[in-house]
């Protein structure tokens, strides 16, 4: 039992080994996905709208970078750490809630009426009316 606790706890340092928080920046870059996310406090003090959290995003300017985007949901998939039941994110992240994030894509097929989230309460990608209030984690591609 004890090897297998501790063959977990390798896979898992494997597996995170490729988001590293920078601090200084506050952000968690994944080096392997060539990704870099904003992990500050103020992300966690606002609530707002699919199309607030899209116009939030692009107009921010922060850590010396203006590209920044609402996260596709197979992006916030790649953060999602199960092992992690306090928030289901990765471990190198600080700041969290366990609540939805915003993801970029709306479905047309609801008229646009509805836009994935992902619910770091499970971990787990959903869909909701674009005009609920959630958080939302912008990110960047790395240059």
């Amino acid at each position: 039992m004890r090897y297998l606790f501790i063959f977990f706890l390798l896979i898992n340092f494997c597996f995170s080994a490729n988001l590293q928080r920078n601090d200084s920046l506050g952000v968690v870059v994944d080096k392997e996905n060539r990704l870099m996310w904003v992990d500050e406090v103020s992300i966690l003090k606002q609530k707002m709208t699919h199309q607030d959290a899209t116009d939030f995003c692009e107009e921010l300017q922060f850590a010396g970078y203006s590209n920044w985007r609402v996260p596709e949901i197979e992006e916030y998939e790649l953060i999602v750490d199960k092992t992690n039941e306090r928030s289901y994110i990765n471990r190198a992240f600080k700041y969290n809630k366990k609540d939805g994030f915003w993801a970029r894509k709306a479905h047309w097929r609801t008229l646009w009426f509805y836009a994935d989230y992902m619910y770091f309460v499970s971990g787990t990608p959903y869909y909701d009316s674009r005009h609920k209030l959630k958080y939302v984690r912008c990110v960047r591609d790395l240059d």
